[in-house]
């Protein structure tokens, strides 16, 4: 692993050391579909050469398109959220402007995602919307 100290003394990663898990497995089909990886390693993966980086996919992540685990303030993805990802649709011209951001609620990840499907325009159905009491 590359970890490198800074003027002051403080030790961190460098952009190297945090693919080195890609480098060891180059291959997507080498990694499961539920394992977590960094946005980072999930564009060193997929993309390498690009078009996608992991500023597109966070960008991905705020528009509500890609579903992400949130770790410690990090966001990671799984093979089977990137699937979701790479889904053609055709645009929409009536799609609303976005007036709040995509934040959970605190109720839960399924209110979390009735509220994406509201914001996309479609209904929800019923077993997954979480309701407060």
């Amino acid at each position: 692993m590359s970890i490198e100290k800074n003027s002051i003394g403080a030790t961190f990663m460098t952009r190297n050391a945090k693919i080195e898990r890609v480098r060891a497995r180059p291959d997507p089909a080498l990694w499961r579909d539920d394992e977590l990886m960094t946005l980072v390693e999930a564009a060193a993966l997929y993309w390498p050469e690009g078009p996608l980086t992991e500023t597109s996919l966070r960008t991905a992540v705020r528009d509500g398109r890609l579903p992400i685990s949130q770790i410690a303030g990090k966001f990671f993805v799984t093979k089977t959220a990137l699937r979701t990802l790479t889904v053609c649709e055709p645009l929409r011209e009536d799609i609303p402007a976005r007036t709040a951001p995509i934040r959970g609620s605190g109720a839960g990840y399924l209110s979390d995602l009735a509220r994406l499907r509201e914001l996309r325009g479609a209904k929800a159905p019923a077993k997954d919307v979480v309701r407060e009491t």
